[in-house]
């Protein structure tokens, strides 16, 4: 096959699914480095959530989701917390100390009727409720964590659709 600057090849993947001036109010794809990993040269997402952009922190969006996709959040962080924990077992900790190892970074997220329940303890920050806002959605850490929107294309699984 001849690749020339003319066209893609035939083979080429679709162009990248990417507003790089998502502005708030439109749907995007949103993802944290925590959900990033290196392939190929690059970097790809284990996941990432359909939401739309309501602000800017630092740079960072702040967006809002459904509660299916927030439940996918929650079932991530738990997820990435048995698996950190398992790291840092391996490493040697041991309890007392394990859980705070795995609190600070991954803080425990679970559900309480319709909100999310965030401890943050371990950083001095206390617990955070996350209830759905005027439009039933959610703003999961915004503000608090740094997500960013991803071209779909570099996720490997897809939370939610775009409204």
């Amino acid at each position: 096959m001849e690749l020339t600057l003319a066209a893609p090849p035939e083979t080429a993947a679709p162009p990248l699914d990417l507003d790089p001036e998502l502005l708030p109010g439109e749907a995007g794809y949103f993802a944290g480095e925590w959900l990033a990993y290196d392939y190929d040269g690059g970097q790809r997402y284990e996941g990432a959530y359909a939401g739309m952009l309501i602000d800017r922190w630092h740079g960072w969006a702040v967006w809002e989701c459904t509660r299916d996709v927030a439940t996918a959040v929650v079932v991530d962080q738990e997820m990435h917390r048995r698996h950190y924990r398992q790291l840092m077992t391996v490493a040697g900790h041991e309890e007392p100390r394990l859980t705070q190892l795995v609190d600070g970074p991954v803080p425990p997220m679970s559900w309480s009727g319709d909100a999310i329940v965030v401890d943050l303890s371990a950083t001095g920050e206390g617990i955070v409720r996350i209830e759905p806002n005027e439009r039933g959605r959610y703003v999961v850490m915004g503000g608090r964590w740094c997500w960013e929107e991803i071209p779909v294309d570099l996720a490997d699984f897809v939370y939610g659709q775009l409204d």
